[in-house]
């Protein structure tokens, strides 16, 4: 048994992971608040701003898939501290690009960074806190938000009074580095364990493969990314090219979707019953569908304010939620489904990164917003299907008994 098994309180090493969450959401977030003024300088269309996206998540998912591997032989605390120090040097090399070649490089460099802290962050929290992950998933993930909330207020004010995105970047550059040293500082709270051979790894993720069950899952993390990371990735924009607002206001904008986030995750965190866990999805599914239907119709750049925060609060429970639920249903090693749920999650972030970019290239971001309420729709069968299949496997297991 882990000595920090069963431990109900907040600990450093929970503190650490706040601020590497912090760090890599800042990474994330800086490329859309910069996007319009980036463009124009490099020179690039709105769809190669969408593939940005896609060249971070590339190597963001390689490294998902091999981040077992590598916290099984060095612990997931060793890998973490590491991972902010990759993501510092991508944020540094990204301070300095005079192309967009050069960008997608960085990109990548802060793809393969990011994608330790994705796959990492929530299985430690897992192991800190076994009976009571989901209030505790939702509160470390609260700072991912806070992360995104910092980054568009403080970065949008920065670029409206001029000052260069390269110094933005280089600035969160330090932040990750800082959350490197954290990690190490921390490190003697790691939860004592087995280490995992590459085998057993395979091993883990190939008996999660096999179960019916986890294929259900599946296309709930996909769609939970998906609509995050349209809202989070093309909000600044939508507000900057649409409304012809400043990058201070589009900073607002994204900064009251982050702000719904936090709300959301810090009040789930504080309040939620485990048990509640599958309600709370699809609550979250009827208001951001809601919500979504509204938001290409709105003309009023105050009345949109209103509507990013509400879709932050509807977006606030899916990544964290979907995985303690799937925790909780299938009996398998954590680590590896976490990892493997995070890689539905992420190509979800991913494709609608690119899709509402492209949309928005060839009908304008109010057509791109307008596929939105699809996404949530499809979340919302998919959670309906896995209830439906959870029933009949629990009716199952009683019969078996």
């Amino acid at each position: 048994m882990s000595k920090n098994e069963g431990k109900s309180s907040f600990q450093l090493l929970d503190s650490a992971s706040a601020v590497g969450f912090l760090a890599y959401s800042a990474s994330v977030t800086v490329t859309p608040i910069s996007l319009v003024i980036l463009a124009n300088e490099l020179n690039f269309s709105l769809t190669a701003g969408g593939a940005l996206e896609v060249a971070r998540s590339v190597p963001l998912f390689a490294m998902l898939l091999t981040a077992a591997v590598v916290a099984g032989r060095w612990g997931k605390v060793r890998a973490l501290a590491f991972s902010c120090f990759a993501l510092a040097a991508g944020m540094w090399m990204y301070s300095f690009a005079h192309n967009y070649t050069f960008v997608l490089i960085a990109l990548a460099l802060l793809g393969a960074g990011g994608g330790l802290l994705e796959a990492l962050i929530n299985p430690l929290t897992q192991d800190l806190h076994p009976k009571d992950s989901g209030r505790y998933l939702n509160i470390i993930n609260g700072f991912w938000s806070i992360g995104v909330l910092l980054t568009v207020l403080i970065g949008g004010e920065l670029l409206t009074r001029d000052v260069s995105w390269r110094f933005l970047v280089a600035g969160l550059g330090v932040l990750s580095a800082l959350a490197g040293f954290f990690y190490i500082v921390a490190r003697h709270q790691q939860p004592e364990g087995p280490r995992h051979r590459a085998s057993d790894v395979l091993g883990h993720k190939m008996e999660i493969l096999r179960l019916k069950h986890f294929w259900t899952i599946v296309p709930m993390m996909f769609f939970g990314g998906a609509v995050e990371g349209a809202y989070l990735f093309w909000s600044a924009s939508y507000i900057q090219i649409d409304f012809e607002a400043s990058p201070r206001a589009a900073g607002i904008g994204t900064a009251l979707f982050a702000m719904g986030m936090i709300i959301g995750r810090f009040a789930i965190g504080w309040l939620l019953k485990q048990e509640s866990l599958w309600r709370l999805i699809v609550g979250s599914v009827i208001l951001g569908f809601v919500v979504s239907l509204a938001v290409p119709f709105t003309d009023s750049l105050w009345l949109l304010y209103g509507l990013l925060f509400l879709a932050g609060l509807s977006v606030a429970s899916f990544w964290p939620s979907i995985q303690s639920y799937a925790a909780d249903r299938l009996p398998v090693e954590t680590t590896s489904l976490f990892i493997l749920l995070s890689c539905a999650g992420l190509p979800g972030f991913a494709f609608a990164s690119w899709l509402l970019g492209y949309i928005g290239e060839h009908a304008g971001l109010t057509w791109s917003f307008g596929t939105v309420p699809i996404l949530f729709l499809l979340l919302g069968i998919f959670s309906l299907v896995e209830r439906e299949m959870d029933s009949h496997s629990r009716q199952s297991q009683k019969t078996k008994a």
